[in-house]
């Protein structure tokens, strides 16, 4: 029971502190005349990757590697089915020609990538997903340059006022956001640990599972938020900026720190990259994800959970 209650503490600190941090890094990205294109695609998919990266980063540092990569395969899987089947359900958002041209297949190369590192096992395939990141980045930023009236228009109105508020203000929700996120990652990893100790669970199961979903909060809020709204697009956009950071940053981060051993991974791993092409798949067929489509994610979540268990 104390396992669990500092677990669930530590969630509720990642869900409001990377809120708090996506409202400042937004914000000053704004003030400081960051199209709105960027900060759609970019920031604000990035920024809910936070939780991710402090917990998987200090789990490996602690010597829990299955939750470490488990948080960030469960993650992007999550992401690609669990989130995106209840923005589909929700509202049948349409798929921008850019996503499907960048950010999808972009998503699609980087969680590949992840698993070919997690199979080479070596620290330097932790250098070549970062190099990898900052090059795959460098695209989305100068194609940011040329503003997407559509994901321009959701931003500013998801975002907007954050650019409003003064510059002390902005300042605090970052460092707020950052020390809120620490904290909760902190705990969140000491009651993952702790709940697979004691009820002999293994370590990734818990990672992919109950540690990624927990992870995966902000992008879920960001996107059902998003589709309530009537902005789809913001929120299909998140989720592939969001598992282009979890799959490269912080996969070649947690590569860096120490090795994960594969041979557990390889299973999820496929599945990852299946379900990618997959909802690939699915937005390309009509330019966008209908109803039906959503509710065939959320089947397809299930089962993933199912497997790994």
């Amino acid at each position: 029971m104390a396992d669990t209650g500092v677990l669930v503490a530590g969630l509720v600190l990642l869900a409001v502190g990377s809120g708090r941090f996506v409202e400042g890094a937004a914000g000053l990205a704004l003030r400081l005349r960051v199209s709105m294109t960027l900060v759609g695609a970019v920031v604000i998919g990035f920024g809910t990757s936070l939780p991710e990266l402090l917990v998987s980063v200090l789990a490996a540092l602690e010597d829990a590697p299955g939750i470490a990569v488990g948080n960030v395969v469960g993650s992007n899987v999550a992401n690609l089915t669990l989130i995106l089947g209840v923005v589909g359900v929700l509202a049948a958002p349409w798929a921008r020609a850019g996503l499907l041209r960048r950010e999808a297949p972009m998503c699609v190369v980087a969680m590949a990538a992840f698993g070919a590192a997690l199979w080479w096992g070596q620290r330097l395939a932790g250098v070549g997903l970062l190099v990898l990141f900052v090059t795959l980045n460098v695209v989305l930023v100068r194609a940011g340059r040329v503003e997407d009236p559509l994901l321009a228009a959701e931003t500013e109105e998801a975002v907007g006022r954050d650019a409003g508020l003064g510059w002390w203000r902005l300042a605090l929700d970052l460092a707020g956001g950052i020390t809120g996120t620490l904290v909760g990652a902190q705990l969140v990893v000491a009651g993952a640990t702790g709940i697979a100790g004691s009820l002999g669970l293994d370590e990734g199961f818990v990672g992919f599972t109950i540690v990624a979903v927990g992870t995966s909060l902000p992008e879920l809020v960001t996107a059902v938020q998003a589709a309530l709204r009537d902005e789809p697009d913001l929120a299909v956009g998140n989720v592939f900026g969001s598992n282009l950071f979890n799959s490269l940053a912080i996969g070649g981060t947690v590569t860096l720190v120490g090795s994960a051993g594969a041979g557990r991974f390889v299973v999820p791993v496929v599945v990852m990259v299946g379900v990618g092409l997959l909802t690939w798949a699915l937005l390309a067929r009509g330019m966008r994800l209908s109803r039906w489509d959503g509710a065939g994610l959320l089947v397809v979540y299930a089962g993933t959970v199912a497997a790994a268990a």
